[in-house]
């Protein structure tokens, strides 16, 4: 063989493995599969707004599944919260690394009476009661941040999973915490990352081999479109459509294994 078409193989081959998740069935899918889960809570943008404990708890009174999202505060908190800064949510630009956790708390979300809330108060409202799927938001020192998440996590009575975008992070589950059920968030990258990451390398879940995900979470608006999750759906991994409206619900729930939805009422179950 050509020395050029030998090197041209391998490259494809360690391209194929880079990706491939983890096919060994977690102990939990059962509980996650066929299941809705409230994008950041079942929030109204009024007196429920997004991650607020009062969308968590609509969400455990209808009997949904939870999505959520993690960040560290500059002291050291897991708090539950989306966005970098507070620009968005409580019209300031306080970014959430930056401040301490009495700091985020003199700002309402939405101008509601709800502030940021504390991952463990959370964890005590829900109590078991849904299932979780916990987003851990890409940052630069993520290993204090896995640490602090998984230490909460291990003493909760209920179900959860964890998830990100950053493939390290679920790399850091992967070596520490391997019990855990984790998943590769992935959509298409139009940038590089942080990390000098190119764009279409996560894209296409490049890392799986670092992370070796239990499950593919998706987005919905490409997945149609990205060859690598249509492979590896085809070859039996667990997949999550997100973030799914009501118009595409249909749609949806013939596609994945569970889905993560917005701005309507599902089923519980499909």
């Amino acid at each position: 063989m050509h020395p050029f078409l030998s090197l041209a193989v391998l490259g494809i081959s360690a391209g194929a493995v880079s990706i491939l998740p983890s096919f060994q069935k977690h102990p939990l899918q059962s509980k996650f599969s066929r299941r809705t889960f409230a994008h950041r809570g079942l929030f109204d943008h009024l007196s429920r707004p997004e991650n607020s404990l009062a969308a968590f708890g609509a969400a455990v009174e209808h009997g949904y599944g939870i999505e959520l999202d993690l960040q560290m505060t500059a002291d050291g908190k897991i708090v539950v919260f989306h966005d970098e800064s507070l620009q968005r949510m409580c019209s300031t630009p306080l970014k959430i690394e930056q401040s301490t956790f009495a700091e985020l708390q003199k700002h309402p979300l939405l101008n509601s009476d709800q502030t940021i809330p504390l991952f463990s108060e959370v964890l005590q409202l829900v109590d078991g009661k849904v299932p979780l799927i916990v987003e851990i938001k890409s940052t630069e020192h993520y290993e204090p941040l896995c640490l602090k998440v998984y230490d909460l996590l291990r003493r909760y009575p209920g179900d959860y999973c964890v998830e990100s975008m950053n493939p390290m992070m679920m790399g850091w589950f992967a070596k520490n915490a391997p019990q855990v059920m984790r998943g590769q968030l992935a959509t298409r990258f139009r940038e590089k990352s942080a990390a000098m990451v190119p764009a279409a390398a996560l894209s296409n879940m490049m890392f799986n081999f670092l992370s070796k995900p239990n499950f593919i979470a998706y987005d919905h608006k490409y997945a149609d479109s990205n060859h690598v999750f249509q492979l590896l759906k085809s070859l039996g991994a667990m997949t999550v459509g997100w973030t799914i409206r009501e118009q595409n619900y249909q749609d949806a729930i013939g596609k994945y294994d569970a889905i993560i939805f917005e701005g309507f009422l599902p089923p519980v179950r499909y």
